[in-house]
């Protein structure tokens, strides 16, 4: 029993540590919302997967998570068991998936917080070792500037899709592309791929702190078809004085549904 609510009461102030994290990071710019209710909107959570800059960011928030339950979790079991191994306690949270994500929560489910309540009681409950929480202090830290470096230099999301009432044969959609950074951010070139014809398209577009932009996007004559296509902004922007690129996805409905 001890066990069982040791894993809750660290999943629960994990949970909360990272929300907290997860809002000051929205406050000051450095993440956007995942927008998973729009249709059309495909942005993955936390960042989109592309590059070894973003992969780091993601494994790092993950990571984050991840320390803070681990800390919690252990800091509650050491009430009752003389020791605990949180080295190993980390493993069995990770592979059980019983860490706090703010879109998907305790993934592993009941069967894997089951496996963790028996993993835990004879496995980890079998070893001593602590992490001192100064380190974990800086280990949190380095993985959150890891984290803010990435997120504040690419602000851009996709926060919208529209579908617009045909005129004649042609048929078209709007995709808003939302500034969730404090910065300005200036867009140099914005290309589709696959090849759609893009309005507005002029030399440089200009976006606001927390500015959305609004662009329609041309379908291909599909009459007859049916699906969805799903298309990549390619946008070559500037921030902070530096430049990089970003792709903006979208899913755009061709047709009636299949």
């Amino acid at each position: 029993m001890h066990t069982t609510v040791s894993l809750l009461v660290g999943w629960v102030a994990g949970a909360a540590a990272s929300l907290v994290l997860y809002a000051i990071a929205i406050e000051i710019g450095a993440i956007g919302t995942p927008y998973g209710t729009h249709p059309g909107v495909l942005n993955e959570w936390p960042f989109r997967h592309g590059g070894l800059w973003g992969l780091s960011a993601n494994i790092a928030v993950i990571a984050i998570a991840l320390l803070l339950t681990t800390v919690a979790t252990s800091r509650w079991l050491r009430r009752k068991h003389s020791v605990v191994s949180d080295g190993r306690l980390a493993v069995v949270l990770f592979f059980t998936g019983w860490i706090p994500l703010v879109t998907t929560g305790p993934v592993g489910g009941l069967f894997g917080f089951l496996v963790a309540v028996v993993l835990v009681r004879h496995w980890v409950a079998r070893r001593e070792d602590c992490i001192p929480l100064a380190d974990v202090g800086v280990l949190v830290a380095a993985l959150s500037l890891l984290v803010l470096s990435f997120g504040l230099l690419h602000p851009l999301w996709t926060s919208d899709v529209f579908r617009l009432a045909p005129t004649g044969k042609s048929r078209a959609v709007q995709v808003v592309i939302h500034n969730a950074g404090l910065a300005r951010v200036t867009i140099d070139r914005l290309e589709v791929q696959p090849a759609l014809r893009l309005k507005p398209q002029p030399s440089t577009l200009h976006l606001g702190s927390r500015a959305d932009r609004l662009f329609t996007l041309s379908l291909p004559d599909a009459r007859g078809s049916c699906g969805t296509l799903v298309v990549a902004m390619h946008a070559r922007y500037h921030v902070f004085g530096l430049s990089f690129t970003e792709d903006l996805p979208a899913q755009l409905a061709l047709g009636r549904h299949c």
